[in-house]
C-alpha cells in the first residue's frame, strides 16, 4: 500500500521539532523580552511572572 503524502504543515512540524527543540524557542524568546524588560520597556504582568520563573530554574539549575 503506498504511503500517503505528508502535507506542508507535517513537513514543517517535523522539521522544527527536529532543527528548533521547542526548549530551545522559548528560551530564545524568554532572553528577547527579559532584554525588553532589562532596558526599561514595560511586559505584561503574566509574561514579567514567567521571565521571573524562568530565571529561577535557570538559577537553581546552572550550566555546568
Amino acid at each position: 500500500m503506498p504511503r500517503r503524502k505528508l502535507t506542508y504543515q507535517e513537513k514543517r512540524r517535523r522539521a522544527y521539532e527536529k532543527t528548533l527543540p521547542l526548549g530551545d524557542q522559548l528560551d530564545a524568546i524568554l532572553k528577547a523580552f527579559d532584554m525588553v524588560l532589562q532596558d526599561g520597556g514595560d511586559l505584561p504582568y503574566e509574561l514579567i511572572d514567567i521571565i521571573e520563573k524562568w530565571q529561577d530554574i535557570k538559577e537553581k539549575y546552572p550550566k555546568s
